[in-house]
């Protein structure tokens, strides 16, 4: 646990923040609330997940496996910090505030980083990057990542600490992942190698946060306020997403590299339909029946990795071998 970022000398400024955001907005309209809830749309798991996977499968391979690095570094760095933080939310650190009762459903856990800020900050700052040389487009890519992060304030779900800290790390990883990528592509090889880091580093951050981390254990009308196993449970599933994502995409580079523009415009646009299905209904299966209902961690875990390592080698393997054909 990370004690400092939940005292309260450091907590008040910004709770006192989000009471002024707090006090604007019960005097407005529930649909600006709405227009803000739709707007965290853009930094939660789908859409990232599927934009990143249409630029890999139908657009760039190389500016695919930048984006999906972005993904699966910033889910594996949000949920680590998550768990060895153990900061509680806006609303259990000060009961004064009150947050939009549209958000709280989807609000649950640690609160530290903001993983929607990192998200979007991340992916969306990385297709920012990747169009540099239009200032129109990066400029309205940067103001949709401030834009969710300040959507988070205003529903009263983080603090500006948590908000903060997500777009930063999401930036940072945004111009340090491009030189990763461009040092593997120098040799293939190098792929392996650096997936070989990530994997370990990874499987190490698992088992502390599994094994050896310190969680709090706060009750009110004896409930847990945050319950560390549900979180752990959790933090291991999306894990194996991730590494599924990023060796699929590391090993499809290194054994089954590919050219989207190979095809044409028709079939990249049904390979894009397959694939966006396919993934939502996997997906979303396995979150509602084995992930969130935490029905077994082993069986979670490894679907989840399928499911991420299916949509970066598996679905490219098949669309690739169909075309030789």
């Amino acid at each position: 646990m990370i004690d400092f970022l939940s005292d309260p000398s450091w907590i008040k400024p910004q709770t006192d923040f989000l009471l002024f955001l707090q006090n604007i907005r019960t005097t407005c309209p529930e649909i600006i609330d709405r227009l803000f809830l739709s707007i965290t749309v853009f930094g939660e798991f789908w859409l990232p997940t599927i934009v990143c996977a249409v630029v890999y499968w139908c657009i760039d391979f190389r500016s695919g496996i930048y984006l999906f690095s972005l993904e699966s570094f910033n889910i594996l760095i949000a949920h680590f910090f998550k768990m060895i933080a153990c900061v509680y939310r806006p609303w259990i650190l000060d009961n004064r505030i009150q947050p939009s009762e549209l958000a709280v459903p989807f609000a649950k856990g640690y609160s530290f980083p903001s993983g929607h800020s990192l998200m979007s900050s991340s992916v969306w700052g990385g297709v920012a990057y990747l169009c540099r040389k239009n200032r129109i487009a990066v400029t309205l890519f940067v103001l949709l990542v401030l834009t969710v992060g300040f959507s988070r304030l205003w529903l009263g779900v983080h603090t500006p600490q948590d908000v903060i800290c997500g777009l930063t790390i999401g930036f940072i990883l945004v111009f340090a992942a491009k030189p990763l990528i461009d040092w593997a592509e120098k040799n293939k090889n190098r792929y392996l190698y650096l997936l070989g880091i990530i994997d370990f580093l990874a499987i190490l951050a698992l088992i502390y946060v599994y094994f050896f981390g310190t969680y709090r254990m706060d009750y009110v009308s004896g409930e847990l306020l945050v319950n560390p196993q549900k979180m752990k449970f959790h933090a291991v599933a999306i894990y194996g997403y991730s590494l599924g994502l990023l060796n699929g995409c590391y090993l499809c580079r290194r054994f089954n590299p590919f050219n989207p523009s190979d095809v044409s415009v028709k079939r990249r646009i049904i390979r894009a339909l397959i694939g966006i299905i396919g993934t939502i209904l996997l997906l979303k299966y396995v979150m509602e029946n084995i992930i969130m209902s935490e029905v077994n961690l082993k069986l979670g875990v490894t679907l989840m990795f399928l499911i991420g390592f299916t949509i970066t080698f598996i679905y490219p393997l098949i669309f690739t071998k169909i075309k030789n054909k």
